[in-house]
């Protein structure tokens, strides 16, 4: 028995002992092929190393390596063999864009190859390789968009009501792989996406879902077409505890011009990419949720601030929040939920700065939280220790529904394209007027940052300045629905819009609506199958379906 376990033990230990030792193989080879002193020489070294590693463990040779052998065989001037490896690459093309080795970085890398003929042999062939794919990648996309609830011809009906309730009742949804892709059109460009699909995933059963937003958003680029790239690295816990969780992850790309915290351009990738995997992808539409890091926890922020009509809850790790294309209105949470992972490192909003804001929002009510890790910098998803962050992440979230017809709003804006939160829509502005007492800005002030010196040491500065900056003048509604009877106070808003569900009124009785205490609707209101089907293919959403509106103005 004895024997038995010191051989197991043995197994394991001599196992990860095997594993390491390529893991630092790999990592030998690359700065071999990389070294800038006697660069001709090592690159042969580096090369010999590779290729060893390429017949022992060919089933861990990734696009880069192959792309470094390609490098070495380029430095000491074999072309046969770059090309060879080159080629080797683009066999990987669907673990990597394959236009990085033909761009501008691939032609200063390859300097001798690109002044051979065969050059632009290859350039033909990667474009034809790509091409075929994105073609591929589109047309199953169309495949199971027609074969689930994209297909819009499922859901004739004849009359209103009829169409309301075939829309709530759908529930036929293709098999789909565990890996899914797909394209956006946004504005005048194309955005791409990738979804893990949990393997308990069941086309019958409506999934939870998990957005997560990357972070340097400056110096991201959108690929040519999207891959599993997203989800490893930093976002290795992600997939283990989806997996566990039974939870669908997307990753959505972007790039400076689009994304989802410097400007209002890219701020629609989130909802587009829902509106079109919720076309075949069976998901709750009450448990949708978005999280990320950094720029990607901020962009989280910002959708809870703005635009949080189709999501749960928010997460961020390492978030600065704040709204940078307006106002930052807090009170907008009392709407739905930010649960902060902060550490006590962070140069990107400081710790005194979360913990002034986390007694702010608790005395104002609000649903946001802050868990602090200590002895971690703002790439705290480098290090292990966030595998416990990202589990609370999922365990928290599993607890959260959305409620989409809460008897009580509050909402502010201050540009009319972000003026709806659920059942409300704040659809003109008039800042003109004087604002009531209850609408008033909220904020603070930071006394010191977090900054790197120039011995990449973290030291604390003085400052004064404020949490948030308010652009522009907001408007404000608080509001709430019993009994066909709805009751709104407004200030500096001259309409507003209020949308009508049979899961919040009788429609067979009147509804009465009352703007600052005075009357100003008393109808019955109808199901209208035209709104109920227009509403619906802007969102896709089966579980908030609008049969009707009221429009007011004030």
């Amino acid at each position: 028995m004895i024997k038995n376990i010191l051989c197991c033990l043995f197994l394991v230990v001599g196992t990860a002992v095997f594993a390491q030792s390529y893991e630092e193989k790999f990592y030998v080879a690359d700065s071999l092929v990389y070294a800038s002193t006697d660069s001709i020489a090592n690159a042969k070294k580096g090369y010999q190393l590779y290729k060893e590693l390429y017949k022992e463990v060919p089933e861990q040779m990734t696009f880069w390596y192959l792309y470094d052998l390609a490098y070495a065989a380029n430095k000491f001037k074999d072309e046969e063999k770059g090309f060879y490896w080159l080629r080797k690459a683009l066999e990987h093309y669907k673990e990597k864009d394959a236009n990085y080795l033909i761009d501008e970085d691939a032609k200063s890398d390859f300097y001798n190859l690109i002044e051979l003929p065969e050059w632009s042999v290859f350039e033909r062939e990667v474009s034809i390789k790509v091409s075929d794919y994105i073609a591929e990648i589109k047309n199953n996309q169309q495949h199971f968009i027609q074969s689930g609830l994209g297909n819009i011809n499922q859901l004739k009906a004849k009359k209103a009501k009829s169409l309301y309730k075939k829309i709530g009742a759908f529930n036929s949804y293709p098999e789909i792989p565990s890996e899914v892709f797909g394209y956006i059109q946004l504005d005048s460009i194309e955005d791409n996406f990738f979804a893990r699909i949990p393997s308990a995933y069941n086309p019958k059963i409506p999934s939870k879902v998990l957005f997560f937003l990357n972070g340097a958003v400056r110096y991201q680029e959108i690929p040519t077409y999207p891959t599993a790239e997203l989800e490893e690295n930093w976002q290795r816990f992600y997939k283990i505890y989806a997996e566990k969780y039974n939870v669908i992850m997307v990753y959505p790309n972007c790039n400076k011009q689009y994304n989802w915290m410097l400007g209002d351009k890219g701020f629609a990738i989130v909802p587009k990419v829902l509106r079109e995997l919720k076309k075949f992808v069976n998901i709750d539409d009450n448990q949708v949720y978005v999280t990320g890091h950094s720029n990607g926890a901020t962009g989280s922020f910002n959708y809870a601030m703005k635009n949080p009509n189709k999501f749960a809850g928010f997460y961020g790790m390492n978030t600065q929040p704040k709204v940078y294309t307006g106002g930052t209105f807090l009170k907008n949470l009392s709407n739905r939920s930010f649960y902060n992972i902060s550490t006590d490192q962070d140069y990107y909003f400081p710790p005194k700065a979360n913990d002034t804001l986390m007694s702010l929002t608790k005395n104002l009510q609000l649903n946001y939280q802050d868990n602090r890790y200590n002895g971690f910098p703002h790439w705290f998803p480098q290090f292990d220790t966030s595998e416990v962050a990202i589990k609370r992440i999922f365990k928290d979230l599993i607890t959260k529904k959305r409620n989409p017809y809460p008897a009580e709003i509050y909402w502010e804006c201050d540009d009319v394209n972000y003026g709806k939160v659920d059942w409300l829509s704040i659809t003109e502005l008039d800042t003109l007027q004087q604002q009531k007492k209850w609408h008033q800005k909220v904020n603070f002030n930071i006394h010191e940052k977090l900054m790197y010196n120039k011995e990449d040491s973290l030291v604390v500065k003085k400052v004064l300045e404020k949490a948030f900056y308010f652009p522009r003048k907001s408007g404000a509604v608080k509001a709430s629905f019993h009994n066909n009877r709805f009751d709104l106070e407004t200030s500096r808003v001259e309409e507003l819009t209020i949308y009508i569900s049979p899961e919040m009124v009788n429609m067979k009785k009147p509804i009465s609506v009352f703007v600052n205490g005075e009357q100003v609707y008393n109808k019955r209101i109808r199901y209208n199958k035209d709104f109920i089907l227009a509403n619906f293919m802007d969102y896709y959403d089966r579980k908030t379906l609008w049969v009707n509106e009221i429009k007011l103005k004030l």
